[in-house]
């Protein structure tokens, strides 16, 4: 635990820096291909201070033949049901609030090191079809951060980073 929250400061203040970067578009979409799991999303406040964001389970699937990528996310802290059947609306919200998904097809500027992701389905019906950006770097073949673009922040948070390692 400890060895995850120090790498996820050093993100955060930008310290770590890649140790494989690719020169083709294919190339990154290479390393992309397969399942990660999420293993933190430190968020930089305002104020200088860092946070874990709450969504602090997930999984993303990248295809790179396809284009194509999914995400699942989710609060492990959200509140259980009384009744599984039938939840109130207040323990609804709290899980539709507490859990994201999407799919995308995704477009590699391997120059730039971003990739724009073109929503294809997500839990926010606002969001399809929209594009959105992250700036991406790998640390080896098995550990790489995306990192939420600043036109995408909203206060307090000034950056956001998702911190992904290669499940096998």
């Amino acid at each position: 635990m400890k060895k995850t929250i120090a790498w996820s400061i050093l993100l955060v203040l930008g310290q770590v820096q890649s140790t494989s970067r690719a020169q083709s578009q294919n190339d990154i979409a290479k390393q992309f291909a397969g399942m990660w799991r999420l293993v933190s999303n430190p968020q930089r406040l305002t104020d200088g201070t860092t946070r874990e964001g709450p969504n602090s389970v997930g999984y993303s699937f990248f295809d790179a033949n396809a284009g194509r990528m999914c995400f699942l996310s989710m609060n492990p802290k959200r509140p259980q049901w009384k009744s599984e059947s039938t939840p109130t609306a207040e323990e609804g919200l709290s899980a539709i609030k507490g859990f994201g998904a999407y799919c995308a097809t995704i477009e590699i500027h391997a120059n730039e090191g971003f990739m724009v992701r073109h929503y294809e389905i997500n839990q926010t019906p606002n969001a399809v079809g929209r594009a959105t950006k992250r700036w991406y770097t790998f640390q080896g073949t098995d550990r790489m951060s995306l990192r939420v673009d600043a036109s995408e922040l909203n206060p307090p948070v000034v950056e956001n980073t998702f911190v992904w390692e290669r499940v096998k």
